[in-house]
């Protein structure tokens, strides 16, 4: 299960909003735990703070956290199940990573296929098992283990 930490800055709109859930589909075939950090949120409207409250419901494999929301700002859901909300990073990464036994997570299943991102480039790739990947867009050669992390080869002098 791989974790992503998003800091939202500005101001949460329908533009936004948008942009942030483009970025989340793409990465949408792995399981995730995804922190969402608005302490540089500057406003949210209510379309901002209504595609931020469907996400759990959109990415059913991944779980949410969101931290920081600063004084006047609302991101509550009205009326459905929004995204936890904590006052702090340290108490948001605490519950998405005790909350993994909801997600079965077994590393690779055979014959699937998981898209990754090079390490140094971030070009994305679609890989089956864990071994041993070079990037054809950089060249750079890696790791993949099987929780899919990536770990960049390093020469030794």
């Amino acid at each position: 299960m791989k974790e992503i930490i998003i800091n939202l800055q500005g101001d949460l709109d329908f533009k936004l909003g948008e942009a942030l859930l483009s970025k989340l589909e793409e990465l949408a075939e792995a399981p995730h735990r995804i922190l969402l950090d608005s302490a540089g949120l500057n406003s949210a409207t209510l379309e901002g703070a209504s595609i931020l409250n469907r996400l759990p419901e959109k990415f059913s494999n991944a779980k949410f956290a969101l931290c920081s929301v600063p004084d006047g700002i609302d991101l509550s859901a009205q009326g459905q199940k929004g995204i936890a909300v904590f006052p702090d990073r340290e108490s948001a990464k605490k519950f998405l990573i005790s909350s993994t036994s909801e997600f079965k997570d077994d590393g690779f299943s055979e014959g699937s296929s998981v898209l990754i991102n090079c390490p140094n480039c971030f070009h994305l790739l679609k890989v089956q098992t864990s071994g041993n990947y070079g990037c054809p867009v950089c060249g750079s050669k890696f790791f993949l283990t099987k929780e899919f992390r990536t770990a960049s080869f390093e020469r030794l002098l």
